[in-house]
């Protein structure tokens, strides 16, 4: 048996953003999903800015902004179903500052967002393997072992055995992995009743620009999204209420027609379910980890499920491959469960709040909070986080990371009109890489010994940043001058002090000296 480094069970979202993590660092894994085909509809279409910013990192963005949409206003209807109630303008679109460049929602259905994912994988020689289950595991010190089952699609199954260094479980709500780890899943089973689908409806005569909706989620709801592709009349639409009979509706065109008797059309898919809003106890245990929707389910109301799982993703991805490099100690991973456990539980009160405020008031519930961008998602109470700041200090897991201080543990802000040495202009999110951190020296009178840094370029990256006001000053390679000011102004720099932004975008340290830069990667680099 081959010994590969990484199994990624399931090919979500989740597990896709992972994958492709691994991949811009180099690392070989195999991705595998017992579904015979691959996801159709759109389901999570919500992506949030914060997710933008790791695609951006990922270089899928491109991509993923072309497919996307705004987030489209919501139209509510009275119960006579035709006069309108209210318009929501919901996530609505606001001007990109500086250092938030994708400051917008958008909106792309998830078979699509994984098509893209997929060809992005597949440009270097990667493929999801369909049809194949992973069954079991058992953990040793230095290995897994995985028993798989291949679901051929003629009856017949094809049992087999591989070792791998490490296993990612992004399969889901019903995890195997997850299961099989033993982790807890508490939290709560609701009594909503909710279905999810697209339908299509011919000759509709609702504005194909806005979402639809009807009844009220306390009792009986739908809601209509129109894909708002020319020519194409499928909708998304989500059914809920305690008084929704979702055995009934889900099981047929003629069942959902009956529960919804103003929606005419064909059924594409459905899918019902209970809400549960549940979340493990810790993210992994040994070799083994989880993620995204096996680590935590809740409410769809806000759109933050399938963006948490892309950040989790993310923060475990440049660490599991720093260690499987032996550039750092595994025992790094043991951040990956500190740092996202907080952030999670505190995304589960912000989600189960919009679903309780939509059950009392429909327009308020879609009136969507700044919050929900996900800006201020930080891990400012991390222990491999090193900053100066007021210890003291009450950190919401959710918010504070956006209160312009650019402290460590918080996104590193972007910051545009960075002058290079043979006069072009690039920005910090230009610097900034997947598979590597980087250490921005601010200050005019900064000693280069001072911040000397003893690791490969590969591992880390150093760019001296010098003010705008700067004059006859020689610029080398690994120099800019922050022309515009906004590279100062964002990370709020008073005086000579070195940034160091960890490869997944998050400020690492703000340290004054070599000492505070040693003292950093002593956590971190072997």
């Amino acid at each position: 048996m081959a010994l590969d480094p990484v199994l990624i069970v399931g090919a979500g979202p989740t597990g896709l953003a992972f994958a492709t993590s691994l991949a811009k660092n180099g690392i070989p894994f195999r991705i595998i999903d017992k579904k015979l085909v691959h996801t159709i509809g759109q389901r999570g279409a919500g992506v949030q800015p914060r997710t933008l910013e790791v695609y951006n990192f990922l270089g899928v963005l491109p991509e993923i902004l072309a497919a996307g949409m705004p987030a489209q206003p919501i139209v509510i209807y009275e119960e006579d179903g035709v006069t309108v109630k209210a318009e929501v303008t919901s996530a609505g679109d606001v001007e990109s500052t500086p250092s938030k460049p994708y400051i917008n929602v958008r909106l792309i259905g998830q078979y699509k967002h994984e098509e893209l994912l997929r060809a992005n994988l597949a440009k270097g020689g990667h493929e999801v393997e369909l049809g194949v289950e992973l069954i079991s595991f058992d953990q040793f010190p230095d290995r897994v072992v995985a028993h798989f089952v291949k679901h051929r699609g003629d009856g017949v199954d094809e049992e087999s055995t591989m070792e791998f260094g490490w296993i990612v479980g992004a399969d889901g709500a019903r995890s195997v992995v997850r299961h099989q780890l033993g982790l807890t899943f508490l939290g709560e089973s609701r009594k909503d009743e909710i279905i999810v689908g697209d339908i299509r409806i011919k000759n509709s005569p609702l504005d194909g620009s806005k979402w639809h909706l009807w009844g009220d989620a306390s009792t009986k709801m739908v809601t209509l999204r129109p894909y708002a592709i020319e020519g194409d009349d499928r909708y998304y639409t989500v059914a809920a209420g305690t008084l929704l009979d979702r055995e009934k509706a889900a099981s047929s065109r003629e069942g959902y027609i009956e529960q919804f008797k103003e929606i005419i059309g064909d059924l594409i898919w459905l899918s019902h379910f209970r809400l549960n809003i549940r979340m493990v106890n810790k993210f992994g245990e040994g070799r083994v980890f989880v993620a995204g929707d096996a680590a935590h389910v809740h409410s769809p109301s806000g759109g933050q499920g399938l963006n948490t799982g892309v950040q989790d993703a993310f923060n475990l991805a440049w660490k599991l491959s720093h260690v499987i490099k032996h550039l750092s100690a595994p025992s790094l991973l043991d951040s990956y469960t500190a740092e996202r456990l907080p952030v999670v539980a505190a995304m589960l009160a912000e989600t189960t709040a919009v679903l309780d405020t939509t059950y009392k008031d429909a327009v308020k519930g879609y009136e969507r909070s700044w919050e929900l961008r996900q800006f201020g998602v930080n891990y400012r109470g991390s222990d491999i986080v090193l900053d100066d700041g007021d210890k003291s200090e009450v950190v919401d897991p959710y918010r504070s990371g956006d209160d312009g201080r650019a402290r460590g543990g918080d996104r590193a802000p972007d910051a545009p009109g960075l002058l290079t040495k043979d006069g072009t202009r690039t920005s910090v999110f230009a610097l900034l890489n997947p598979t590597r951190h980087t250490v921005l020296v601010f200050g005019a009178s900064a000693n280069d010994e001072a911040f000397r840094v003893n690791y490969p370029e590969e591992v880390v990256s150093v760019v001296r940043v010098y003010p705008r006001d700067t004059l006859n000053v020689a610029l080398e390679v690994g120099c800019v001058i922050d022309a515009d000011g906004h590279a100062y102004k964002g990370y709020d720099i008073l005086q000579v002090e070195a940034v160091i932004v960890r490869p997944d975008g998050v400020i690492g340290a703000r340290v004054p000296d070599a000492y505070g830069i040693r003292k950093y990667f002593g956590k971190i680099l072997l």
